[in-house]
């Protein structure tokens, strides 16, 4: 193997074990939430409020693929490198899909948003609502800082906690004990829109940038693929 294979050989290897090192933290961060790990709450309950699951997924994917890349280069296994540049294929392929996605249809989501939030309240007026949705609403309220889904008006006069601050223990403090359609915030519907439409362009270019980056470390996968495919054909 050359020295410019042997340098590919070892950038994907250094790089995919500090992403399967990433990939485990993020899973243990969704796992810890999911068994309820109070001190690990607390400590990140205002800055990370994204379902567990979702962390471990992402974890367990993340961690899965750099797998491959970094056995793979290590142990120059053609199938493995091989199986690593088609897993960072298609998640480009998706990346790219999304980005798209909310460059063009950016206007036709927001308002599905805007729908699908203005439709969660509808549901909270009927009579066989459970109390963990009416949880999920008051969660809403208090992450997004926003009132009902048009606005106060869908609450009437009575008006929960949550209308009027983050954090409900607070409302005592900044409202005197009562939270009036005076001092609450905007609608949820609103709030949320406008958030989806301050980020959406920027994660699209996230997402595009990220998927360059991902795109050479495809190559290079190939590349080292071939390399590896080449030598075992010296030796047959």
């Amino acid at each position: 193997m050359g020295c410019g294979t042997s340098f590919v050989k070892y950038v994907i290897f250094f790089f995919n074990l500090l992403v399967a090192l990433l990939g485990l933290a993020i899973l243990g961060i969704g796992i810890a939430f999911l068994l309820n790990f109070s001190f690990i709450k607390d400590e990140v309950k205002n800055h990370l409020t994204v379902g567990p699951w979702i962390f471990i997924i992402v974890g367990a994917i993340m961690f899965i693929i750099a797998f491959f890349g970094c056995c793979g280069a290590i142990r120059e296994s053609h199938c493995m490198v091989v199986t690593y540049a088609i897993f960072l294929l298609v998640i480009i392929i998706i990346q790219v899909a999304l980005a798209v996605l909310l460059f063009v249809y950016g206007d036709n989501i927001k308002q599905s948003i805007v729908s699908g939030i203005n439709g969660l309240y509808e549901k909270r007026t009927r009579a066989d609502v459970d109390k963990s949705f009416i949880t999920l609403i008051e969660n809403i309220e208090i992450q997004f800082q926003c009132c009902g889904g048009k606005g106060p008006s869908d609450y009437g006069f009575t008006l929960p906690d949550s209308c009027c601050s983050r954090d409900p223990s607070l409302i005592g403090i900044a409202f005197g004990n009562k939270c009036t359609s005076d001092n609450a915030n905007d609608g949820c519907s609103k709030v949320i829109g406008d958030k989806y439409e301050k980020w959406n362009k920027p994660i699209a270019g996230i997402a595009i940038g990220v998927a360059c980056v991902e795109v050479v470390g495809a190559l290079f996968a190939l590349c080292l693929a071939n390399s590896i495919r080449n030598m075992d054909r010296r030796y047959v």
